[in-house]
């Protein structure tokens, strides 16, 4: 009974400082009438990241309303201190706004510094496209394939890296953030790096060329008339402009680009930049040309021709192999394809596709015909690694089983040890031509932008394959292209 008695007194006694009732820690009020009041309540949220933090608004139950300090202490007791929105919670408290989650405060993320850059003072993606005249006639007379620079002109530059801008989390934690990387130039033939490694210059007049990252300039080699039994065979390490011919059987190689004003018969020329034909090309059966990067010609008759990047054909393509890692264009006032083969990774355009005799003429684009090529050696080779693999690991065992019987002779424990080492080094080889393998394939497999098209018509006799797909046409098709969907091939209206 005493301590009831004591219970009684102490609760009369707050009553009389406050006449309205009792306030308790947690914001509970308890009237004379045993009813109960709670103070509105502030929730707080942080993401697991850090980088946000909400609140909810529990609103009051006969009790007092959180106010704006009130929210502040709050964030701060849970340890939010940056990216406070005050003008979200004015408004929460303004508006009202209870039992909702309210994003009040934000982190910043950091920004990664931007890498240095190369800014080039010369054309490194020079696109070979004649103009073509409103007779329909091409002009190749300003292609302006050749880029000359003299000694001592500057050929490119290294913007400097910029650094990173650090981040913030809502409880102040500090995110590094990462500096540009900076990059250095790698010089080529005939070039001088400024002292702060900054700037390349020319050492001659030539041409200057970009390959494998390395910048170089090359000389220009002119031939005034052919390249026939007066020249021989040319192999140069720049690039070279022919005046006349190239005459059957002979060969021309070099590093940067060809430009011929002739014509080219049987013959064979590579280079490893562009290759420009501005009369046209008679293979009769044996001309080969092979660019790394595009071949431009009038027109191309029996012969086989291999471009890295485009195929332009002003006139026809006639019983010819051709092969482009992007694009096949035929185009001029016939833009004619007909006979033997051609191969696009992305895109074929053409006016008419075959003839109204039926010549067959095989079209496949969506692959690329170098990375199939290389598919189909990465799996040749990935073959020979696993025959060999599997023969050193039934020898490893043979001497295994040899050791654990202690049967294994002294001089054959060298061997044991060695080939062991090999079976790791192939196991190393399989993993990376495996990874090879699995990357080519994905590129392979990446048909969405393979078309065919033709302005005019696709004749009958025309095979298409596109991707994992084929068409055989068997009448004539007008002003359609053609595309892989769902491993059928379909075609529409003319999309070139």
């Amino acid at each position: 009974m005493e301590n009831r008695t004591e219970w009684t007194i102490e609760k009369k006694m707050v009553s009389e400082d406050k006449p309205d009732g009792i306030h308790t820690e947690n914001g509970i009020e308890q009237n004379d009438g045993d009813k109960i009041k709670e103070d509105a309540r502030c929730e707080v949220e942080i993401s697991k990241d850090q980088m946000h933090a909400s609140i909810c608004i529990i609103p009051p139950k006969g009790g007092r309303m959180v106010d704006y300090g009130d929210i502040l202490a709050e964030l701060a007791k849970a340890g939010v201190i940056e990216g406070i929105n005050h003008n979200k919670i004015k408004e929460i408290l303004e508006n009202g706004v209870f039992y909702s989650k309210v994003k009040i405060a934000e982190g910043k993320a950091p920004v990664n510094g931007q890498n240095a850059q190369i800014k080039y003072y010369f054309d490194i993606k020079k696109e070979l496209r004649p103009i073509i005249t409103e007779d329909g006639k091409v002009d190749f007379h300003n292609l302006n394939l050749v880029t000359n620079v003299k000694t001592g002109e500057l050929l490119a530059e290294i913007i400097p890296p910029a650094p990173g801008f650090p981040g913030k989390t809502v409880t102040g934690k500090i995110l590094p953030a990462k500096d540009g990387k900076d990059i250095h130039f790698k010089p080529g033939k005939n070039v001088n790096i400024s002292e702060d490694g900054r700037k390349i210059y020319s050492n001659i007049d030539g041409q200057p060329v970009l390959s494998e990252g390395k910048i170089s300039v090359l000389q220009i080699l002119e031939i005034k008339g052919d390249v026939g039994p007066a020249t021989g065979n040319i192999y140069f390490l720049g690039s070279i402009l022919v005046r006349g011919n190239v005459k059957s059987g002979f060969k021309i190689k070099v590093e940067g680009d060809a430009e011929i004003e002739g014509t080219v018969e049987a013959a064979e020329i590579e280079a490893a930049g562009s290759i420009i034909i501005k009369r046209g090309i008679q293979g009769s059966g044996k001309g080969y040309l092979k660019a790394g990067i595009d071949i431009t010609s009038r027109y191309i008759e029996n012969s086989m021709i291999e471009a890295g990047r485009n195929i332009i054909v002003y006139e026809a393509a006639m019983h010819s192999n051709l092969s482009a890692g992007k694009m096949i264009k035929i185009d001029g006032k016939k833009g004619l394809l007909v006979g033997g083969s051609c191969k696009a990774g992305e895109e074929l355009i053409a006016k008419t596709i075959g003839s109204p005799m039926a010549t067959y003429t095989q079209v496949e684009v969506g692959i690329n015909p170098e990375l199939k090529k290389k598919l189909i050696e990465l799996n040749q080779k990935l073959q020979i690694i696993e025959n060999d693999l599997k023969k050193a690991l039934q020898t490893v065992c043979l001497f295994e089983r040899l050791k654990d019987r202690d049967a294994l002779p002294p001089d054959k424990l060298l061997m044991y040890e060695k080939l062991k080492n090999t079976c790791e080094m192939l196991h190393e080889q399989r993993t990376y031509v495996i990874n090879d393998i699995e990357k080519l394939e994905a590129l392979v497999a990446d048909m969405g932008r393979a078309k065919v098209s033709a302005s005019n018509a696709v004749m009958p006799g025309v095979n298409i394959a596109i991707g994992n797909a084929s068409f055989k046409v068997k009448d004539k098709i007008e002003h359609a292209t053609f595309y892989n969907y769902d491993g059928q091939i379909k075609f529409g209206v003319y999309e070139g």
